[in-house]
């Protein structure tokens, strides 16, 4: 049996609100781009708040596997970011993961990662995506998924606050990491070093021995 005869079997007894629908091919591209921005932000977060000492001196002088951690980190959430189901960008956007053999059925964990693999061909599968009638990807043919707009996902105005917060919480451990990330840098450390040690500014250190916050810049 096609998609489309199973969306009209199960919107047969269905009122118009609750018609199964298949999510758009705008939407979904709109819910990748947000999955990979979170995931860089994600992963941007983890090297704030693990920086070593002197990692402005190790930016200069690091190869190409000093990245493996960054991008590491950002395939490693893209990889399993539908494991619950849907993925965030899914989340704020409505949208749900089902099986085409029965759209009541969420897929399991192991297809629901399996499929992201298919992610490493990213620019076929988006060609795939916008050339499909139901906006399928590559991995949904193959592990015979396909991705709905949820009937009971939470209101518009919630999914919006959701995103807010969720953005908020990455600039607020950015704030609140970005005063160590500067005083683990060999410049910062040398400069203080030559304050310190300054003749002229030795007796107003005595006075006030606490270097006053270095200036931050996001």
């Amino acid at each position: 049996m096609s998609l489309e005869s199973k969306l009209e079997s199960g919107n047969q007894n269905q009122d118009n609100d609750n018609r199964l629908q298949v999510s758009s091919k705008g939407k979904r591209l709109f819910a990748l781009l947000l999955d990979f921005i979170f995931a860089l932000l994600f992963a941007n977060t983890l090297v704030q708040v693990f920086r070593e000492e002197h990692w402005d001196l190790v930016m200069q002088s690091r190869d190409l596997s000093g990245l493996v951690f960054f991008y590491g980190s950002i395939a490693f959430i893209l990889l399993f970011k539908d494991i619950f189901g849907r993925s965030l960008g899914k989340l704020l956007l409505a949208m749900t993961i089902r099986e085409m053999e029965n759209l009541e059925q969420r897929p399991s964990r192991t297809v629901l990662v399996q499929r992201n693999i298919l992610l490493l061909l990213f620019p076929v599968e988006g060609v795939i995506v916008l050339r499909d009638a139901y906006a399928r990807r590559l991995a949904d043919k193959w592990w015979k998924t396909v991705v709905l707009d949820d009937q009971k996902a939470m209101r518009g105005t919630l999914r919006i606050l959701l995103g807010n917060i969720i953005l908020f919480g990455f600039f607020s451990i950015a704030i609140l990491f970005q005063r160590s990330g500067i005083e683990k840098t060999a410049a910062y450390q040398t400069a203080e070093q030559a304050i310190r040690s300054h003749q002229p500014l030795i007796p107003l250190l005595k006075q006030s021995p606490k270097i006053e916050e270095p200036e931050m810049h996001l």
